[in-house]
């Protein structure tokens, strides 16, 4: 399931991680009530888009959040990026506004306006006074159905794209995540990096671009959720004038291949001279966002390492200050995404640091959960998840994913009550099945004269340089 902390990047989590978190969840009455997502107002237009419109009146503030079903797994072999680039180039200018007017308009309203692409999707996104509705939805319109893709502005981007790749390598925590899907997907979909690779950017045409947009951006592809201060009938009429005569069906599905399941120990050794520090990821094939196995997986990980006091950060950041912060997650796709360790320290614990993380979730295969355990971790989620769907822009992109992934609310809602709901059999179930133990990828990024040795002990290594194009 799609929840709004998954959207942070994996060093983001790290640093919440370092940050001391109030102790107000893990004490909340037991009549404390469980979030439930309200339900929106659904409508699906004559060309195929559905529109989804919740009313929320606390504030004068519409947000607005168009999802196309297409992101970089439909990006062609060998052109990764191209998604991602088509998403960024759509307020470089229309038929009728330059890239100048449109920011100028968007800054008279004080509009904000983001469009970017993942792995499955692309997302166009505005917010604004509820008293701008017309002009802001119709310029958000006038950028996602008349994009102009000028040919110097592509040229620009794919040059500035280059330069951010190189830059991110500088930055291990950065691509930390993109080197363990890589190692876990390998070259199919999901293991190709949406962001595009040294040598698939300056593959990308001006003709890949509108190309991509063409056969993607369609209203049969398309879910637009708005979310605030207004009448849904008014704003279904709105939407209804504003993308009604945009044409085009839905393009076939990607296909992905099954993935056999993990087995072994293999490690990745990303040599980056200059380090002064290490990044690690241990990783593994985990859940998708329709397995059953969600809720409780959810309460577990808070547990393990999903949080300030968890297990996981404990041992790496407070007992053996190895870390300033040391996470773990679940990511979850339409196939089933990764479990994820992430950590860093400096290159004379990077042995320790490793053999700490294994030690943990070693301890975590013994059961060593509590009834009280769970309890806590059931307050914190139930405490915590709440304030992450109180904005407009929140709640707008949530119901979009859900739809766009094909999980009804009925089904969101139920999960966060079977979160609550979790036993110790269920939770040391899943500890077997869904948290890695004999079979995993183990990422490291640092200096490889420092601590390449070492390496062996956890698995079989395969060397790379941060300088080699791609992950």
């Amino acid at each position: 399931m799609n929840r709004p902390l998954l959207t942070l990047s994996a060093m983001a989590l790290s640093a919440v991680a370092a940050m001391p978190l109030p102790m107000l969840a893990q004490t909340m009455p037991a009549t404390f009530s469980v979030y439930q997502l309200p339900e929106a107002r659904r409508v699906k237009l004559p060309n195929g888009m559905v529109v989804l419109l919740l009313e929320k009146h606390e504030l004068p503030l519409i947000s607005a959040e168009l999802v196309v079903k297409s992101g970089g797994l439909t990006d062609p072999a060998g052109k990764e990026g191209t998604a991602s680039l088509t998403a960024a180039l759509l307020r470089k200018g229309t038929a009728t506004r330059s890239s100048d007017q449109i920011s100028n308009e968007a800054d008279f309203m004080g509009l904000t306006f983001t469009a970017g692409s993942g792995l499955e999707v692309s997302e166009v996104a505005t917010d604004f006074l509820a008293r701008d509705a017309d002009k802001a939805l119709g310029l958000m319109a006038d950028v996602v159905l008349h994009p102009a893709f000028p040919r110097d502005e592509v040229t620009k981007l794919v040059s500035q794209r280059q330069d951010q790749l190189k830059s991110s390598k500088d930055n291990p925590q950065v691509v930390l995540g993109s080197y363990l899907m890589h190692a876990l997907y390998g070259d199919t979909p999901y293991g190709r990096p949406p962001g595009g690779t040294e040598t698939s950017l300056p593959a990308i045409t001006h003709d890949d671009i509108t190309a991509f947009y063409a056969k993607n951006y369609t209203p049969a592809n398309a879910v637009m959720a708005v979310a605030g201060d207004f009448n849904a009938a008014e704003m279904e009429t709105r939407l209804k004038k504003l993308f009604g005569e945009w044409k085009g069906t839905a393009p076939a599905p990607v296909q992905v291949p099954a993935l056999p399941p993990l087995t072994g120990k293999h490690v990745v050794l990303v040599d980056k001279p200059d380090a002064t520090q290490t990044y690690f990821a241990i990783g593994s094939v985990g859940l998708s966002r329709t397995s059953p196995d969600r809720a409780t997986a959810e309460i577990v990980n808070t547990l393990f390492g999903g949080r300030f006091t968890s297990m996981f950060n404990d041992e790496l950041r407070i007992k053996s200050g190895y870390s300033y912060g040391a996470n773990s997650r679940f990511l979850e796709y339409a196939v089933p995404g990764p479990f994820e360790m992430l950590t860093f320290t400096k290159n004379a614990t990077t042995e320790p640091a490793i053999d700490k993380s294994f030690e943990v979730l070693g301890r975590l295969h013994a059961h060593p959960l509590t009834d009280a355990d769970l309890t806590s971790a059931k307050n914190y989620v139930r405490g915590t998840f709440p304030p992450a769907l109180e904005t407009t822009p929140a709640l707008a992109r949530q119901i979009a994913l859900l739809e766009t992934e094909g999980i009804p609310r009925s089904e969101f809602n139920k999960e966060l009550v079977d979160e609550q709901a979790t036993t110790l059999a269920e939770a040391n179930r899943i500890i077997d099945k869904d948290f890695p133990a004999q079979a995993y990828v183990l990422v490291v990024i640092g200096k490889a004269s420092e601590i390449g040795k070492a390496m062996a002990k956890y698995g079989a290594v395969t060397e790379k340089k941060i300088t080699d194009a791609g992950y």
